[in-house]
């Protein structure tokens, strides 16, 4: 038998939000890439200060089997305070390309360990609390048939799900039943330096990609990284970060260097892309773009050009004036729409002869 992870969401710090969950309960979709006859979850609290109360939660699959989540044989329990913990193992079976439905209820009504989703293809939040989820983060199964697991790394763009849900869509059509999936992005997030602005969404950012990656990696079993990252580096300084913290176009190169040796160290198949455009984009009400900025951007991507595992997202998404195309573009000139990331996903899909 082997265990894997078939699902995982990486979570922020959001005190800034307040009533997600007013409610008391919240419901959560699942699609599930891997078939296992039992599974269990990880829930997690790691920003809270008091221990995160579950009064119930239920799994149900798609044979409408409900089953109590328990932890040491208890329906009702607490995730400690700034902790995590697994569920007891569920008897219940999962197939490949179905949805699990998770309930669970709760008198906490401002959790602030959060993760989120604007992808709807692959989970779903039920509820006023969209798009955002507390409690369970992952999903580990057991089973007789080996797995594989890919990791998506990077930022809002990752994190958002719209193109790394339409790759793992059409990952799961070509070869189903094979792959765990992993969105370990972060709005926010960026490369070198953690979350430091003035913007009221700066505890969310998280630590720089840097320090997060070998963490995540050391958590869990990783075949294939997808890595972007790099663009809130050049975003941040100046719009709520301190101009001091734009990077030189080379200490970004050598931090990009840094996960190449990582994934070499760790004996991953990496995948690299370079950083998108995001001219006319704007930061808490001012330009986020600058001449110099747009300089750095264009050197790191000769570099990530040069070198065999890079798929251009930005020669694909990038007008001839280094704008984002307005196919690929959600309105506010940085971010996917959702149309946008299903092309980049058919692009990359297509660079990597994954029909």
């Amino acid at each position: 038998m082997v265990t894997a992870i078939a699902w995982r969401q990486m979570v922020a710090y959001f005190p800034n939000l307040k009533g997600i969950n007013g409610q008391h309960q919240q419901t959560i979709q699942i699609k599930q890439s891997l078939s296992a006859p039992r599974l269990r979850f990880w829930l997690v609290n790691d920003y809270g200060d008091q221990p995160l109360p579950i009064q119930n939660m239920t799994a149900t699959n798609t044979d409408s089997e409900t089953i109590p989540v328990t932890v040491n044989g208890q329906s009702s329990f607490q995730v400690p305070a700034r902790g995590r913990l697994w569920s007891d193992w569920l008897p219940l079976p999962i197939q490949a390309g179905t949805w699990l439905t998770v309930t669970l209820v709760s008198p906490e009504v401002n959790p602030q360990t959060l993760a989120q989703s604007f992808d709807q293809t692959l989970i779903r939040v039920i509820g006023a609390n969209q798009p955002y989820f507390y409690g369970p983060v992952a999903i580990e199964i057991e089973r007789a048939e080996p797995v594989k697991s890919l990791l998506f790394f990077g930022d809002s763009l990752t994190n958002q799900g719209y193109y790394s849900a339409a790759f793992s869509q059409k990952l799961m059509t070509t070869a189903p039943d094979q792959w765990g999936l992993t969105n370990g992005g972060i709005s926010g997030n960026r490369l070198l330096r953690s979350g430091n602005s003035i913007s009221v969404w700066s505890p969310s950012f998280g630590l720089a990609g840097l320090n997060r990656l070998p963490t995540l990696l050391s958590e869990q079993s990783v075949d294939w990284l997808i890595f972007m990252e790099g663009l809130n580096d050049l975003l941040h300084p100046g719009n709520g970060s301190p101009q001091t913290e734009l990077p030189t176009a080379a200490a970004l190169i050598a931090g990009i260097k840094q996960v190449q040796a990582l994934a070499v160290t760790r004996s991953l198949r990496l995948t690299l892309a370079t950083i998108t455009p995001f001219k006319a984009g704007v930061i808490g009400e001012k330009p986020a773009w600058t001449p110099a900025k747009e300089q750095i951007r264009q050197t790191v991507n000769i570099y990530l050009r040069s070198l065999p595992n890079t798929v251009d997202f930005d020669q694909l998404v990038a007008t001839a004036d280094q704008r984002l195309a307005a196919a690929f573009d959600c309105g506010d000139h940085i971010h996917f729409s959702a149309a946008g990331g299903e092309l980049v996903a058919q692009f990359l899909a297509a660079q990597l002869a994954i029909d």
